[in-house]
C-alpha cells in the first residue's frame, strides 16, 4: 500500500511544488525537511495516515523542554477539548500581537525562539502547536494545505489526537474543526464533507492535504536555522499586502514552465 503513496514538496501539482522549493525557511532547515516528507491525504494513504503512520505515544520525555513544560502545565484544561482550545487560543494571540514588517520578519528557529520573538507565519506557529499538544499529552502532527485553483493558497496548521479521534486545529485563525456534535474533525472528513469544513472557512482549502509527523524528542535530527525572507516571497508578500490588485495569480511564471 504505501508504495503508491504520493509523497513530497510536488504533491499538489507543478506550481505548488515550486513555490515550496522557494520557501523562505532556510535551506535544509527543520521546516524544508517537513514539507519534503510530507504524504498527500487521499484513498490510497488515508487507510496508513490514520493508522500507524503517527505515533500516539507522543514520543515526549517530561523535563526535555522546560519552557514548554510550564507552558503546558498552564494552558491544560479540565479535558483535552479545553486544553486544545486553549493551546490554540494561545496560539492565536501570538499571531495577533505580531506586526512585523516584510524585511525583519524572521521564519524558523526553535519553538522557543518563534514564541519569544513572535510570528504570524502559518508554518512557524504550527510547528509551535504541534509541540504544545505533544508536551500537554496529546499526540499531534504538522499538515500542509492547498486551494489549489488559486495561486499561493497554501496554508499549514496541525492535526491533533483527543477524546479519541483525529481533528485538525489551525492556530494562526484560533479554529477547532469540529462536527456540529462537537467530535473532532479529521482532515479526511474536511476534504469529504466540504460542509463541515465551510462552517469554519473555506472548504477548497482542504481539498489538498499533505500530513508530516514532527515529534518532540527529536529535536536533536533537525537543524533550526533562520533566515530573512527571500526575493521570491519578498514579491508575494508584497502583492498580499496590496490585496493582489489585478486578483490573486501566479507571479514567478509558475503556470509557464
Amino acid at each position: 500500500m504505501t508504495t503508491t503513496m504520493n509523497k513530497g514538496v510536488g504533491i499538489f501539482g507543478k506550481q505548488y511544488e515550486i513555490m515550496f522549493r522557494n520557501d523562505p525557511h532556510a535551506a535544509d532547515s527543520v521546516d524544508r525537511v517537513l514539507t519534503e516528507q510530507m504524504i498527500k491525504l487521499d484513498g490510497s494513504s488515508v487507510e496508513y495516515l490514520y493508522g500507524p503512520y503517527t505515533d500516539l505515544s507522543t514520543r515526549y520525555t517530561p523535563g526535555s523542554r522546560l519552557f514548554f513544560d510550564t507552558l503546558a502545565a498552564r494552558l491544560r484544561g479540565r479535558t483535552d477539548s479545553d486544553t486544545v482550545d486553549n493551546i490554540i487560543l494561545f496560539c492565536r494571540n501570538i499571531v495577533a500581537n505580531c506586526d512585523t514588517d516584510t524585511e525583519e520578519m524572521i521564519f524558523g528557529g526553535t519553538e522557543e525562539e518563534i514564541v519569544e520573538r513572535g510570528t504570524d507565519w502559518c508554518t512557524d506557529i504550527a510547528r509551535v502547536a504541534c509541540l504544545l499538544f505533544q508536551v500537554a499529552g496529546l499526540p499531534s502532527r504538522i499538515l500542509n494545505t492547498a486551494n489549489t485553483k488559486f495561486a499561493y493558497s497554501g496554508h499549514c496548521v496541525a492535526e491533533v489526537y483527543y477524546d479519541t479521534k483525529w481533528g485538525v486545529a489551525d492556530p494562526t485563525n484560533g479554529i477547532v474543526f469540529r462536527h456540529l456534535g462537537g467530535a473532532p474533525a479529521s482532515a479526511w472528513d474536511l476534504q469529504n464533507d466540504r460542509r463541515v469544513a465551510n462552517r469554519f472557512t473555506t472548504g477548497e482549502q482542504y481539498a489538498s492535504v499533505g500530513i508530516s509527523n514532527y515529534y518532540a524528542n527529536d529535536k536533536g535530527l533537525y537543524n533550526y536555522a533562520t533566515s530573512r525572507v527571500n526575493e521570491y516571497y519578498r514579491a508575494v508578500l508584497k502583492h498580499s499586502a496590496q490585496q493582489w490588485p489585478g486578483g490573486i495569480r501566479w507571479i514567478h511564471g509558475e503556470d509557464q514552465t
